[in-house]
């Protein structure tokens, strides 16, 4: 079984490593994930001949909209979020998926971080931005604030969500009150190990739970900014089990892996240093 993820910039990417952990803890046998970098131009002959290449794609930026319109399904989750990252191709069909959410999902649970009743802000206000709101909204967040260089995208994601009735999101302001959970779904700190913009000059409370999607290092420079008794976490858990989802919609069928996430943590630790 082959499988790909598409992307740009693709390089850094750990997905080939990881997915060959998984299928060595799974006992899954014969599959092997490679590496893509498209342009968009290259996306009409990509999937020309996708349907014969490939048995399974994940999708990374900026394409996790673009690659809808080749599409002949969406499952809810992706239809809602209008956004991609999983595509399953059988008997010539091709649908996407959404794992990104369960991922956060699994993250918040896995380390305990309550979303409920909790003033929570978003950095960010691309594609991930809208799938951890809406993963916020339905854990049942008290309210939202969104800080973003682009006050028009960030607009754009206040939108969103109020079409899915959540009213209690704003924009960030200077004389914004501190918030109880802190999301990063910026790249910030993946590619450059500098704020130059000063991005991250928010106000956080001594018990502030801080996320950074960003998986390349336990000490991000968006975590590494801040001083605070609450949680700080990486985005590796969310990368492991969104990958982990992928898997079992291709497969159709569910894993359990709960006894072995340390382990596959551990050596995927090794790999980022």
């Amino acid at each position: 079984m082959k499988y790909a993820l598409i992307g740009n910039p693709v390089s850094k990417s750990i997905s080939p490593e990881l997915h060959k952990l998984l299928y060595k803890e799974l006992d899954i046998k014969d599959c092997f994930l490679e590496k893509i970098q498209l342009t968009e131009r290259e996306l009409d002959s990509f999937f020309e001949d996708v349907i014969t290449s490939y048995n399974g794609l994940n999708v990374t930026i900026p394409f996790k909209n673009e690659v809808i319109g080749y599409l002949d399904k969406l499952d809810t989750e992706s239809s809602i979020l209008k956004n991609v990252n999983c595509i399953a191709i059988k008997e010539g069909v091709l649908k996407g998926y959404n794992t990104d959410k369960y991922g956060f999902d699994m993250l918040c649970s896995r380390n305990e971080i309550v979303v409920k009743n909790k003033k929570c802000m978003v950095l960010g206000a691309g594609s991930s931005a809208k799938t951890i709101i809406k993963s916020l909204i339905d854990s049942e967040a008290r309210e939202i604030i969104i800080k973003n260089k682009s006050e028009k995208n960030a607009l754009e994601v206040i939108e969103f969500a109020k079409k899915l009735g959540f009213d209690n999101i704003a924009l960030f302001g200077k004389q914004q009150s501190t918030c109880e959970l802190v999301i990063n779904t910026t790249p910030l700190g993946m590619y450059s190990m500098e704020d130059k913009d000063n991005f991250f000059d928010i106000t956080i409370n001594e018990n502030t739970d801080l996320i950074d999607l960003v998986y390349i290092s336990k000490s991000t420079l968006f975590l590494n900014r801040f001083e605070t008794n609450g949680k700080k976490v990486n985005g590796l858990d969310m990368l492991i089990f969104q990958a982990l989802k992928s898997i079992e919609i291709w497969n159709e069928t569910t894993y359990n892996v709960n006894s072995k996430i340390d382990s596959i943590i551990k050596q995927l630790e090794k790999i980022l240093c």
